[in-house]
């Protein structure tokens, strides 16, 4: 059975839904941690309400039966509350991790999708049948009869849906008589007859964007006689898990080990505060010192401090309350040290986008070929985008 999904609405508003937070703890983490005390600590975290929870999204702090947790102890989900009376409006699933309202009133341009849907279809089985490889460059050429009909206004009208999906060229006929034919195919649809046509070459699909996908700062630390150079993710996935100031400031202790309170942070000669926007420094490189500002011989850097991968997520959704669908991670951090391996990379790319429950395949392409496996040296995937497809539950390893 397919469902076709016309609208995608994303929101906040919670109580608006019925929606809440409950809270789940990351057994694999709290259960090394806190080793006898893990049982009660799960009791109290499935108990917590959904205005603690709320408090802990804001802060990315909580105490829990009298232990401190943060944002990587705790996977926060949404579920729904029946009772809060929208359920007559919507139908409601969640799977724990992810919650879907789906409001169920068909019209006519749910109908007009479901046939480009269909289209879509019946150029991916002539692909199919001509013995065709998702990499191979081909342009499909297409005809209705009668013109002007219900099914060629339907092709026009999701001209860009049909393209996102088949990844080529969809053009009218003619055939141009030096076009190399692969196969063609006479089909009927929706009171039309339907012309397909597969021919050799295709435009060049573009290539991710270059540079970092995430807002970053370099950061140049210089605390207690000790000199270290590093990169900090302002947001990770884009547009999620934004930092502010405070949260800089533990980042920066964490990472480089830091052991004094005392720490300043500037921007050439000026000192950041809590009210400083920290995406406006965007690829800016920052100095922290133990609470002098850095000396004027200090040396600036346009350039990024550390080696780094893209992440693009390919076939599912973020999950874990979370939007964005693009990432980034450090490949070492600071400079020279904490260099990732292929368990790391799975996991904190599980970590990134909310799904620590899923099986994962790394490719360097989004057609599933060339996997990224624990023989891929790391450092050759610098400045590289790599796509994540989530495998269903029963896939093979």
């Amino acid at each position: 059975m397919e469902l076709n999904v016309r609208q995608l609405t994303l929101s906040t508003d919670k109580g608006k839904y019925g929606i809440l937070l409950r809270a789940e703890p990351d057994h694999m983490v709290l259960g090394k941690r806190l080793k006898g005390a893990f049982k009660s600590v799960t009791t109290a975290i499935k108990g917590l309400q959904n205005v603690q929870l709320e408090e802990f999204q804001k802060t990315g702090t909580i105490i829990v039966e009298g232990h401190e947790l943060h944002e990587e102890d705790l996977r926060l989900l949404y579920t729904f509350d029946p009772s809060a009376g929208t359920s007559a409006q919507y139908e409601a699933h969640s799977d724990a991790q992810a919650l879907v309202l789906l409001d169920v009133t068909p019209d006519q341009s749910m109908e007009d999708e479901g046939v480009a849907r269909e289209v879509i279809n019946r150029i991916q089985k002539l692909r199919k049948k001509a013995h065709l490889v998702p990499s191979d460059d081909i342009t499909v050429y297409y005809s209705c009869q009668p013109p002007g009909e219900y099914l060629e206004n339907v092709i026009q009208n999701h001209n860009d849906f049909i393209l996102g999906t088949i990844k080529t060229s969809l053009k009218p006929y003619p055939v141009p008589i030096s076009a190399g034919v692969i196969i063609e195919e006479k089909t009927r649809l929706k009171g039309s007859n339907l012309d397909l046509t597969l021919v050799k070459g295709a435009s060049t699909v573009s290539s991710p964007a270059l540079g970092l996908a995430c807002a970053y700062i370099n950061l140049k630390v210089s605390v207690d006689g000790k000199k270290q150079d590093g990169v900090i993710l302002l947001e990770n996935p884009k547009g999620d898990k934004v930092l502010d100031f405070v949260k800089l400031k533990n980042v920066i202790v964490k990472i480089f080990k830091l052991q004094t309170a005392q720490l300043a942070i500037y921007h050439d000669k000026h000192e950041l505060t809590n009210g400083t926007d920290l995406m406006s420094l965007n690829g800016k490189t920052l100095y922290v010192t133990s609470g002098v500002a850095p000396a004027e011989a200090v040396m600036k850097t346009d350039t990024m401090l550390c080696q780094y991968v893209n992440l693009q997520l390919v076939n599912a959704m973020p999950q874990e309350c979370l939007k964005g669908t693009v990432g980034a991670l450090l490949l070492e951090n600071p400079v020279g040290q904490n260099g990732l391996t292929y368990p790391d990379l799975l996991h904190e790319t599980a970590k990134i986008f909310g799904l620590r429950s899923k099986k994962l395949k790394l490719c360097l392409n989004d057609t599933k070929a060339k996997e990224i496996t624990t023989d891929s040296p790391m450092k050759m995937l610098n400045m590289k985008t790599i796509y994540i497809h989530v495998l269903p539950p029963t896939a093979e390893s």
